[in-house]
């Protein structure tokens, strides 16, 4: 449903009192006899700034809503979702030279990172790509964040996904064959204390399982899991390394292959 003022998205219910309303102008498309005017509720927006907000904090967000722009990215809720993140962790991405020397690459890994959480995976090359960045500056950023929210992060915020979810979430897009996840599942359960990024560390173990017979290439997975070859590459020969000093591993035997 879109509004017939500005043809920006409804959202609904969101007034005070479940009205609908656009959220791009403010119209109240539909409201109720209860509500006095729309100029007394008034949505959050993170990403404006006032006269209390200190120039850092002013540049931060200006490069924000460039780069939402620049990669066509709606107001809500992934502008917004990073800037309310920015303005939480301000005093962290402020005080850290790595991550305030290159803000526009911060800014790019942020917003990776972000649409990672609302299940909207973009690859940080894809969105290099689109703001014309660095991939391996965006990619070393996007590490020094994650580790540098993770350590300020509420704990009542959703939980960072495990190895498993990340290969149940990408690896069925690749085969509908079971057992190729289950063995690739029975390795992270084997090696789940032995440290490294859970995506990586999923993709390392599909691969793993995937080089005989199947015979499904690290770049088909890397592209899928929204990381580089070598990278699945690396965690394939981590993977293969720690098997050497486990128990046996007890795989299921593999049905025909189906990839899609």
């Amino acid at each position: 449903m879109k509004c017939h003022n500005c043809e920006g998205s409804i959202v609904y219910p969101e007034g005070l009192n479940g009205e609908k309303i656009c959220n791009k102008c403010g119209l109240v498309i539909d409201e109720t006899p209860t509500v006095k005017s729309y100029t007394q509720w008034t949505p959050e927006w993170f990403s404006n700034w006032n006269e209390q907000d200190s120039e850092t904090l002013k540049e931060w967000l200006t490069i924000l809503r460039t780069i939402s722009c620049q990669l066509n990215l709606p107001n809500y809720p992934y502008r917004e979702a990073a800037a309310q993140t920015i303005r939480k962790q301000n005093h962290a991405l402020f005080k850290s030279q790595k991550l305030s020397k290159n803000k526009r690459a911060t800014v790019a890994a942020l917003m990776h990172l972000i649409l990672k959480e609302y299940d909207k995976m973009r690859p940080i090359k894809e969105i290099s790509k689109e703001l014309s960045l660095d991939p391996k500056a965006v990619m070393k950023q996007a590490w020094i964040l994650n580790k540098t929210l993770q350590a300020k992060k509420d704990p009542e915020k959703i939980p960072r996904n495990t190895a498993i979810d990340y290969l149940h979430q990408y690896a069925g897009k690749i085969t509908t064959n079971k057992e190729l996840i289950l063995n690739a599942e029975n390795i992270l359960l084997k090696i789940k204390k032995s440290g490294g990024h859970p995506l990586g560390l999923a993709a390392g173990a599909f691969y793993y399982v995937c080089e005989n017979p199947a015979k499904i290439s690290k770049e088909t997975i890397g592209a899928t899991f929204g990381i580089s070859p070598r990278t699945v590459y690396s965690n394939e020969a981590k993977i293969r390394k720690l098997i050497v000093s486990l128990p046996k591993l007890e795989l299921q035997p593999l049905a025909p292959l189906i990839c899609r």
